[in-house]
């Protein structure tokens, strides 16, 4: 290269280990940017050495499937949305988990996920494991079982590796009139389960949907609150919804909708009077419980027909992480798609390999390539 392209190129000069090491440094979005700066950078952005390295943005989504409609079987899939030469899971179906005949993916926070895992055996009693695993490094653990199974509403996983290597896996109870009772947790630290009494007050029933921001776990409540417990079950919270936030319909599982995007809470809802409008509520101060509305979305914007209600002809999946896009797929449909919320953009993701059937989950994946599950014995 002669001396007039150096000039014009001044990173012409750094070797590609320094590049890395200034990629590292940067935050998630810029890096995603540099991916556009040549083929070169793109191919060093998307090594897999170099991954472990750099800091990482939402890839795809796992979640269950049944291969047949009417199959009891029931096994892991994974819905890219990377470049195929990025290939975030070299094995979506979680193979490596040797030792059972269904593999359920239930949750993932930051990398890792939380399955049910029900054991091959004789008996036809349906034994089945909680298991932890990173699907970007095969590492897998099984947790002990808990005094409670029977009385679980559902489990979350909570994990920051930005504070700690250690995960928690939240199992909130409930009575059977189905209101929370307290919550059981698991410490990947400690290696054990601890009890905490419902700190929310009575007659407390949630939405399954959560998210695990700021240290502690969220859920939206039946009567329009948002409620949030802590790692160790100590601090409970709830954070009011604005009256034009609540979801007239709690029999619509989902009328409202929380996620995280760039470090926030964000919570979006359809008013049983407007099903034609998408509204997208930000907590712009945590501490304080100020929300912000940010969007009004048509369903004509997203799909081309007014008065679709989300979880009847639509189904909202999840809010990307680092940036005002909502992935979406029609009922019934074959096709994943993103709507940026900036820009009022509709894009279709791709196609999916098996249809959305009933109310599976569709988790956000952000791989870790970084050694997790401290302290434990792998499998």
């Amino acid at each position: 290269m002669d001396r007039s392209d150096k000039s014009c190129n001044p990173a012409a000069d750094l070797t590609d280990d320094l590049v890395v090491e200034i990629l590292s440094r940067l935050p998630v979005k810029s890096v995603c940017r540099f991916k556009c700066v040549s083929w070169h950078w793109r191919g060093l952005i998307t090594h897999r050495d170099h991954r472990k390295k750099l800091p990482q943005s939402l890839s795809g989504f796992f979640r269950g499937i049944t291969p047949r409609l009417g199959d009891m079987l029931t096994v892991s899939d994974f819905v890219s949305i990377s470049g195929a030469e990025e290939q975030p899971v070299s094995d979506p179906s979680l193979s490596f988990l040797i030792g059972y005949t269904t593999i359920v993916p239930k949750d993932c926070c930051n990398g890792l996920l939380f399955l049910h895992c029900r054991k091959v055996s004789p008996s036809p009693k349906y034994e089945f494991d909680y298991v932890v695993c990173n699907p970007a490094t095969e590492k897998w653990l099984i947790l002990p079982s808990s005094d409670r199974k029977t009385q679980v509403y559902v489990s979350r996983l909570g994990f920051d590796p930005a504070v700690s290597s250690h995960f928690h896996l939240f199992s909130m109870l409930e009575d059977v009139e189905g209101y929370i009772t307290g919550v059981d947790i698991y410490s990947s630290k400690v290696g054990s389960w601890s009890h905490s009494e419902n700190g929310w007050g009575d007659d407390v029933a949630l939405y399954e949907r959560s998210v695990f921001l700021n240290g502690m776990l969220h859920f939206i409540s039946l009567d329009s609150t948002i409620v949030a417990v802590d790692r160790e079950g100590k601090s409970w919270r709830t954070i009011p919804l604005l009256d034009t936030m609540g979801a007239e319909n709690i029999w619509n599982l989902n009328a409202a909708f929380i996620g995280q995007s760039q470090g926030r809470l964000h919570y979006l809802n359809v008013r049983e009077r407007d099903a034609s409008t998408l509204s997208v509520w930000i907590l712009e101060n945590y501490q304080s419980g100020e929300w912000n509305f940010k969007y009004n979305i048509s369903t004509s914007q997203l799909l081309g027909h007014k008065g679709l209600i989300n979880g009847g002809q639509y189904t909202l999946i999840a809010i990307h992480p680092e940036c005002s896009l909502i992935f979406y797929i029609m009922r019934g449909g074959d096709v994943l798609m993103s709507y940026d919320m900036d820009h009022g953009e509709v894009r279709p993701i791709c196609s999916l390999r098996i249809k959305l059937y009933g109310s599976c989950p569709y988790l956000p994946y952000v791989p870790l390539f970084t050694q997790s599950l401290a302290n434990h014995d792998y499998i």
